[in-house]
């Protein structure tokens, strides 16, 4: 049982390590902002910043690695948005630990 739990906790800690990778990056955190008010195609994430395509798509790869982003194909289009649910876990996994954090989560 606690070789169990210890695994977890490594699989946890790896998983907030990606989140915290992805958070890291200025133009990840605008993509990030951006899809919390929309959901938005690669074109329009694109159309948002002077990246191409294939930059802004990478840094959609960083995102989707951590599961802050979703994405769902509708036809030729492949549609982003923000997984709230998962962000907001990852958060409050991480700064949970801390007691100055804790009644800010609550």
């Amino acid at each position: 049982m606690e070789e169990l739990m210890e695994r977890s906790s490594r699989r946890n800690g790896r998983q907030i390590t990606k989140v915290f990778k992805a958070l890291s990056d200025g133009t990840r955190q605008e993509i990030l902002r951006l899809l919390e008010r929309q959901q938005c195609t690669v074109g329009e994430i694109v159309g948002n910043f002077s990246l191409s395509q294939p930059t802004i798509s990478r840094h959609l790869s960083v995102l989707k690695e951590a599961n802050l982003v979703l994405d769902q194909r509708h036809g030729q289009n492949v549609i982003y948005r923000l997984n709230d649910d998962a962000l907001s876990a990852s958060m409050k996994e991480f700064f949970g630990q801390f007691r100055a954090c804790q009644q800010e989560l609550r």
